[in-house]
């Protein structure tokens, strides 16, 4: 089929929203072709879950999934009704898929390489024509819609209708913007934090699974952090990334569920116990080795000194420092290493039960280009599935 022949739908962007609406529209029986920019399909659908993929949050209401997206989340009541977890979750049965025990979804595999693999083979089943690294330059009219998008080389596309599905900041809004479109304030969200403590490289891989994490003197809220070369990254941070400013304080609490009285009865309870062996063997399983170190380094504590030997002062420094590890923001970094981009097309200018522009007929819109972002765990993913899947079934 040449670039000359007219299909239904031209779907501009092949992440998970775009090749989600090509399928969706080809299921119906309509002629399709997908555009990219890039060499390949879905290069930020392989990053997503730390590259194992987290399609979608189960065991969640509909009203409780769209509250992980702020006061904009309401938008998706519609089009979840429509296409939500329980529809994704079969759409990608074949995988197969793993729930977590908090509800995250992965493939069994945990390579998001199937996940684009199954796409892949969805588009070929369904003739959905795809063009790789091919770029747009600009939309032309005909009485009052979109006739045809212009690439970059001049080669020319007629549609009866077109779908944006260019993703966040890094691909940027010129299209939607050409049309007459809002867009709305743009910032990185799920962002990584670059702290002012160098030692913090040595900890880089590590992971804490539900600790307590405060921001200046807020409550502490529980949940997962990583260490990186730079700082603080992992589902709390990110989620807390949009709050986060420089010169702001974060402090972890390693034991959120215990007391300050609790851990100093614990390790009474632990030095006693093993009272001949070194402090760093009698705590190695309450904390990764390397973690650990930095804690009794901050207290003052030899490692190789025997446990019986420590004294109330050092055991008082101990649990402080166990229960409050200082770091200091230096910044939050920007749309290079965010997982997804804050702001975007105007959702008022949206149809959310079909994803159709308000100011052009024959246009749409899916995926993270509109103003919607939400918190890690598959949320974001989901409402590319969602928003595409919607969008392709809507087109006439």
């Amino acid at each position: 089929m040449s670039l000359k022949s007219k299909y239904n739908l031209c779907v501009i962007g092949g992440g998970p929203a775009g090749m989600m609406a090509a399928i969706s529209a080809s299921l119906k029986g309509k002629r399709v072709v997908l555009l990219e920019k890039n060499k390949s399909l879905g290069a930020k659908l392989l990053l997503t879950g730390g590259g194992k993929c987290n399609l979608t949050h189960t065991n969640l209401s509909n009203k409780d999934f769209v509250s992980k997206f702020q006061k904009q989340g309401d938008f998706l009541l519609s089009p979840l009704s429509a296409f939500g977890v329980k529809e994704t979750m079969e759409f990608f049965k074949e995988l197969p898929l793993k729930v977590e025990l908090d509800g995250r979804v992965f493939p069994k595999s945990e390579k998001a390489r199937d996940v684009l693999d199954f796409f892949k083979k969805k588009l070929k089943e369904n003739k959905v024509k795809v063009l790789l690294g091919v770029e747009t330059a600009n939309f032309q009219f005909k009485d009052g819609k979109i006739e045809k998008i212009v690439l970059r080389d001049k080669k020319e596309i007629f549609a009866d209708n077109f779908l944006i599905a260019t993703g966040g900041k890094a691909y940027g809004y010129e299209l939607p913007k050409s049309i007459g479109h809002t867009i709305t304030e743009l910032k990185p969200a799920l962002s990584p934090v670059q702290t002012k403590e160098k030692w913090v490289s040595i900890l880089k891989g590590i992971s804490l699974r539900k600790v307590g994490v405060s921001l200046n003197k807020n409550k502490p809220i529980k949940g997962d952090v990583l260490f990186t070369h730079f700082g603080l990254s992992g589902p709390l941070i990110l989620n807390l990334s949009e709050r986060i400013k420089p010169r702001d304080k974060i402090f972890i609490d390693l034991f959120p569920d215990k007391s300050i009285d609790d851990l100093n009865k614990d390790l009474l309870s632990l030095f006693e116990k093993d009272s001949k062996k070194t402090i760093k063997n009698v705590l190695s399983g309450l904390v990764s080795s390397k973690l650990l170190d930095i804690v009794l380094n901050f207290s003052g504590i030899n490692k190789d000194q025997i446990s019986r030997n420590i004294k109330k002062e050092e055991r008082r420094k101990l649990i402080k420092n166990l229960k409050k590890i200082e770091f200091n923001v230096v910044t939050v970094l920007g749309f290079e290493k965010a997982m997804v981009t804050k702001g975007g097309v105007s959702l008022k200018e949206i149809d959310s039960k079909t994803m159709q522009s308000k100011i052009m007929e024959n246009l749409y819109f899916a995926g993270e280009v509109i103003d919607l972002n939400g918190e890690t765990g598959g949320f974001n993913l989901q409402m590319c599935f969602t928003t595409g899947f919607v969008a392709g079934k809507s087109i006439f």
